[in-house]
């Protein structure tokens, strides 16, 4: 999920200095070692009769112990992408595992928070894109990462008075955090919650590699009976009466015209990392305790976990960095030395295009990035600063600028599809278009006191604002340039507003 801290953001390399290079993305054959792995842990727990599978002797815990485990399985090193994906939703140890990471108490600040009507504004874009639709029955609304539901509170109550739309709607959150999950019925103002599991426990079933799952082979399958991730939970929200169900994977939504927004998600999804060397395109890994003292370590003095180049390309430098620099000109392909890539995000924007052609829709992303592609640019935020992506792992949220460039070559592929892919635009030109002088002038003429009317400005400036922001000042940067927005419609749809 993408933030926004009150540091001003830059491209950094492993060692946190800043770096150019450009950034890409493609689709990757992902082999998942985690579920294989915990299930050794938890039984060489219960042998050895320590929490987390270690034998004593001063062995490492908690994630940091996980991690060393996970390396030595897979033969002294991991690459960062499963780092990333381990930090952020080890079941136990994830850092979106521990609860509510979000706001001024937490480590990073997102748009929905700052004010309601960045999530009004989108409630805005679901009716025109309805309408667009032709009015259906039924509306799957579907949010990726919805956080504490803040938007999606704000989208519903912004929409309750469209009768049609609010009959039609139902609301689907995937969502792979039990936390989050009790923060988001709260804030929805759920009622009649309900388990629907066969065993009639609550519990969540995380899908496996859920984000690595990759279909390279281009191979359909069919849909099981109860469709992968299913998270047998549902309620109803008092907002405006639409129906609540949570998932844990985009598969067990009902079929149906359907609308989705990933505000501040694709940059959570792992990245893999690569850097150009005479021996080729070789690939970043974490190691612990290598040993190395050549230029490939890079090893800082109290930092247990080290970032080390492969000896040579990898499989997936192999598969990856080629698709994406296809097309591109030479002299721009000749003049990079790093490259980041995001598989799942390709998988899911793949998904989801596959989606709407089938069903009908629309798919809004919103998040920091650029066109891409780009270079190192992933990122450590802990209590509203940057720290260094080895500190604090599973405590400091992780994140790396997203690559429209590469979802938008995802749709191009596939002509076929008749799906069509409109933007990046700014945050600014959305949000504006969408009509926020106008909202905001009309909350600030309903506000009940000075002090309200100047927090509405403010926080509307911000959604909007290019300033590069003071943290000494105490400043945080403007959103409305840095963050970009882009939409894919089914076939037949008109360009969407905004756009």
């Amino acid at each position: 999920m993408a933030r926004e801290s009150d540091a001003v953001g830059k491209d950094v390399d492993a060692d946190g200095r800043a770096v150019s290079g450009t950034r890409a993305s493609g689709r990757e054959i992902a082999i998942d070692r985690s579920g294989l792995r915990r299930a050794l842990e938890r039984r060489l727990a219960e042998t050895s009769g320590t929490r987390d599978g270690g034998s004593g002797g001063g062995e490492r815990d908690g994630l940091l112990g996980h991690l060393a485990r996970a390396m030595k399985f897979s033969g002294g090193s991991i690459p960062v992408s499963e780092y990333v994906r381990e930090c952020l939703t080890h079941p136990e140890y994830g850092y979106y595992m521990r609860g509510d990471v979000f706001g001024r108490k937490g480590d990073f600040v997102t748009s929905p928070e700052i004010s309601q009507v960045f999530g009004e504004l989108l409630g805005v874009w679901a009716a025109l894109q309805y309408e667009a639709l032709g009015s259906p029955t039924t509306l799957r609304v579907v949010e990726f990462g919805p956080g504490r539901g803040t938007l999606m509170a704000d989208l519903l109550r912004g929409t309750s008075k469209f009768d049609k739309f609010t009959r039609a709607v139902s609301v689907h959150l995937i969502e792979v955090s039990p936390a989050l999950r009790e923060l988001q019925a709260k804030t929805l103002r759920c009622v009649d919650l309900e388990n629907t599991s066969s065993d009639g426990k609550d519990r969540l079933v995380i899908p496996k590699n859920f984000l690595e799952s990759d279909n390279s082979s281009g191979s359909s399958g069919r849909v099981s009976e109860v469709p992968m991730g299913e998270a047998h939970t549902r309620a109803k929200s008092e907002i405006n009466g639409a129906g609540v169900f949570w998932h844990d994977a985009l598969d067990s939504v009902p079929n149906g015209p359907t609308l989705v927004i990933c505000h501040e998600f694709f940059d959570a999804l792992p990245v893999r990392q690569f850097q150009r060397t005479e021996r080729g395109w070789c690939e970043k890994m974490i190691t612990i305790d290598s040993g190395l003292t050549d230029d490939s370590a890079e090893k800082v003095p109290g930092r247990e976990l080290e970032m080390v180049l492969s000896p040579g390309p990898t499989p997936a430098s192999h598969m990856l960095v080629p698709r994406r620099l296809k097309g591109l000109p030479s002299e721009i392909v000749d003049s990079m030395r790093l490259l980041e890539l995001s598989p799942p995000s390709m998988t899911l924007w793949d998904k989801l295009a596959d989606r709407i052609q089938k069903n009908s829709g629309a798919v809004l992303a919103i998040d920091y990035g650029e066109e891409g592609p780009l270079g190192n640019t992933l990122e450590a935020i802990k209590d509203h600063k940057f720290v260094h992506v080895l500190d604090h792992p599973g405590e400091a949220d992780l994140s790396a600028y997203v690559d429209f460039g590469a979802l938008r070559q995802i749709v191009d592929e596939k002509p076929e599809r008749g799906v069509r892919c409109y933007g990046p635009v700014t945050q600014q030109q959305l949000l504006l278009s969408l009509g926020l002088i106008h909202r905001l002038e009309q909350l600030v003429k309903n506000a009940t006191s000075e002090v309200q009317a100047d927090e509405l400005v403010k926080g509307c400036e911000r959604l909007v604002g290019d300033g590069a922001g003071d943290a000494t000042a105490g400043e945080p940067p403007g959103m409305g340039v840095r963050y970009k927005a882009m939409c894919m419609v089914s076939r037949g749809l008109p360009k969407p507003a905004g756009f």
